[in-house]
């Protein structure tokens, strides 16, 4: 099991740092009943180098950072290149992720309890299913999309809602020819470790995993149900413009992402994850966490290199209007 444990804090651990990344705002759209038909995905096909956006550039006085916007959902087969982000990494005295590292305190024996935890919460409780907590018309839907992206997966109707979507979207992400490894953070830190320019990530500090765990545990999975619904929406009507958003990113194309806005299930996840008062706490914890580790970076270092969700930095309200209300200069595409 290795580390995996201390990540796995119930809905928050498989969640968490998927919720707190920024997306575009949008009114959701509902299918009409019964589920319409799935969308035909064509094969994606995105082979060669690819540099992905422009850097955006935030200073104050002589001190920069440099910020490359990443996308969660990019082309599986895709190789990312970027001749720009190299010479920034080679010119920073630090690299800061757009993720968290997870501090649990946590020993090898405490680390074991907590995965057996983990499992016994992740599915419902007394030995009820999906279907005993899901509307039939909901069901229903789940029912569609399950049968075309993980037909054969009878342990999803175990789990609670909020984990069974997680589940189902990950399938779907799959088929699209998509992945949501972090493929192109990864080799920046590769990049950065190579020019021995130091990484750091903000922590995100777990005292009580356990009560956490049993905290969420105690909710009712009917709370859960909203962030289904939002992601089998997505699944049904987004799968082709996830597609166009990983292609528009791999060539820079920052007009095009801003032309493919989409109802995103975040904000319903969320709220189902914020009836815990400790997840709660966590989410807007790690949500301010990584704009001080940024202002500490431009403080003591001259350059800096970053990473950070791309539809934030687009973001009227985002991390970049952050900083200009504070007195920094922001320049880039679509800086306005």
């Amino acid at each position: 099991m290795g580390g995996r444990p201390a990540a796995l804090i119930l809905t928050c651990a498989a969640l968490t740092a998927w919720l707190v990344r920024p997306a575009v705002p949008a009114e959701p759209a509902r299918p009409a009943e019964p589920a319409p038909p799935l969308q035909t995905l064509d094969e994606l096909n995105v082979v060669g180098e690819r540099p992905g956006p422009r850097l955006w550039k935030v200073s104050k006085g002589d001190h920069v950072m440099w910020l490359l916007g990443t996308l969660t959902h990019v082309p599986r087969r895709m190789t990312w290149r970027s001749s720009e982000v190299e010479a920034a990494i080679g010119q920073s005295q630090e690299m800061l992720g757009s993720g968290f590292s997870v501090s649990s305190g946590l020993g090898p024996i405490g680390a074991v309890k907590l995965y057996f935890q983990w499992r016994h919460t992740e599915k419902n409780p007394d030995r009820t299913t999906l279907k005993d907590w899901v509307p039939a018309p909901l069901y229903a839907r789940f029912e569609h999309v399950k049968a075309n992206f993980d037909s054969n997966d009878r342990e999803i109707e175990d789990l609670r809602p909020g984990l069974a979507a997680l589940r189902l979207y990950d399938r779907a992400i799959d088929a699209a020819g998509l992945t949501e490894r972090d493929t192109v953070e990864q080799e920046v830190e590769r990049l950065a470790k190579k020019q021995h320019v130091a990484v750091r990530k903000p922590t995100l500090k777990i005292n009580d995993p356990s009560g956490a765990l049993k905290e969420v545990g105690s909710l009712p999975p009917s709370l859960e149900i909203g962030c289904l619904d939002a992601t089998i929406t997505r699944i049904e009507t987004d799968l082709q413009n996830m597609q166009q958003r990983g292609i528009a990113w791999s060539f820079g194309d920052i007009d095009r992402l801003r032309a493919l806005p989409y109802s995103n299930q975040r904000e319903a996840c969320l709220t189902a994850v914020s009836n815990s008062p400790r997840m709660k706490a966590m989410v807007d914890t790690a949500q301010q966490a990584w704009l001080d580790e940024a202002e500490g970076a431009l403080t003591r270092n001259r350059v800096t290199f970053a990473m950070r969700p791309i539809y934030d930095l687009m973001d009227d309200k985002g991390v970049l209007a952050k900083f200009r209300a504070e007195g920094y200069r922001v320049d880039g595409p679509a800086s306005q």
